[in-house]
């Protein structure tokens, strides 16, 4: 409590001496009382968003920004909202982009009017301020190093990642919002959310014991645990990730003697997508390790590098989806991925790769 604390007995404390207060008094008095705790009460309340005029938008770590209007001019530094802001129809208002996206030759494309910002993680700021946005949109679990200078020039950073399966229902409707294209990201969320519902019924009639799996990062040895992207989307199918046991963080560094310990039944490595034009290389890399060819998903055939595109972001039902053949290949060997992403290009007008997502391809 801010201040003296107010105690209803006070009210009467000088009676003998001012005489007995009028009723209509008290209650008045008792009135403002209650008024100032709820006052109080209320100003501690960190959780509720702003209540200001124009919109207010919750980001992906849960806390909120209020901006005066939906934005018509927008400096996009994370490609995955790049990519849903191309599903939402308002990849028009994008006047500036990361280099990195720009460059990408599937994402790129949907914003040629764009200019470059230079790096995602050290946007240039001059180029910033020249455009005249009205938002950066940047991840929030990766905030650019001069955030607190884009801020200084009075341009609002929102963090919305459109990243993890968990949040990305969330993001999309903040993102619809933001742009003013809520129906849109309605539409979405009942496209994605029923293919994972789909997923998540057909997997809960299976009486197998769900597979423990080791899941690789890009880098050599780099475990994916609790929390990362790949971790996530392993829940959604219920497997069982080996790392859990073993650490919190969403990604470390093992052994290979760790990994031949473990001896995982499934092994799944992500790459980028520009990495998958040479899978077969990179496959052989791994089963060649010394001491590799006894581990039980090198043996059994149960090891597949998947393409981050349909790992990470919007596209990662698609991912979910590749999880779920991996680990029950029986019960899935009618689902074909590649059908699910020419759907998703097909639904949204966009030209993203649908072959080559996995190796071995199933």
């Amino acid at each position: 409590m801010i201040g003296k604390r107010i105690r209803i007995d006070e009210l009467n404390e000088n009676k003998n001496n001012a005489g007995k207060l009028s009723a209509k008094r008290v209650l008045t008095l008792f009135c403002a009382v209650l008024l100032i705790l709820g006052a109080v009460m209320i100003a501690g309340c960190t959780t509720a968003p702003p209540q200001n005029e124009g919109i207010t938008v919750m980001q992906s770590d849960g806390t909120y920004v209020n901006l005066p209007h939906t934005a018509e001019r927008i400096v996009i530094l994370s490609s995955n909202a790049g990519e849903m802001l191309q599903i939402l129809g308002a990849a028009d208002k994008v006047v500036g982009a990361a280099d990195s996206i720009l460059s990408n030759e599937y994402i790129g494309p949907m914003f040629p009017n764009a200019a470059d910002t230079g790096k995602w993680n050290v946007p240039d700021l001059e180029t910033i301020i020249s455009l005249s946005p009205d938002v950066v949109i940047a991840y929030s679990s990766s905030k650019p190093n001069n955030a607190d200078a884009i801020k200084a020039a009075n341009i609002p950073i929102v963090y919305i990642d459109c990243y993890k399966p968990t949040t990305m229902c969330q993001d999309v409707r903040e993102l619809g919002k933001l742009v003013g294209n809520t129906e849109e990201a309605e539409a979405f969320c009942k496209y994605y959310e029923g293919v994972m519902d789909t997923l998540s019924s057909r997997i809960s009639n299976i009486s197998s014991e769900h597979p423990r799996v080791f899941c690789e990062g890009y880098t050599d040895y780099s475990a994916q645990g609790v929390g990362s992207g790949m971790d996530l989307l392993l829940n959604i199918v219920d497997g069982v990730n080996i790392i859990q046991e073993e650490d919190t963080s969403s990604s470390m560094k093992v052994s290979p003697e760790w990994i031949i310990d473990q001896n995982p039944p499934v092994y799944i490595k992500v790459a980028t997508h520009a990495n998958m034009a040479d899978a077969e290389n990179r496959y052989n890399a791994i089963t060649s390790r010394t001491g590799f060819s006894g581990i039980k998903a090198i043996a059994d055939n149960r090891l597949w590098l998947i393409d981050s595109g349909i790992t990470y972001g919007p596209r990662c039902f698609a991912g979910a989806a590749s999880f779920a053949k991996m680990l029950y290949p029986d019960e899935f060997k009618d689902l074909s991925v590649e059908d699910m992403l020419k759907d998703y290009n097909k639904r949204y007008s966009l030209n993203l790769p649908v072959e080559n997502t996995v190796y071995p391809k199933f």
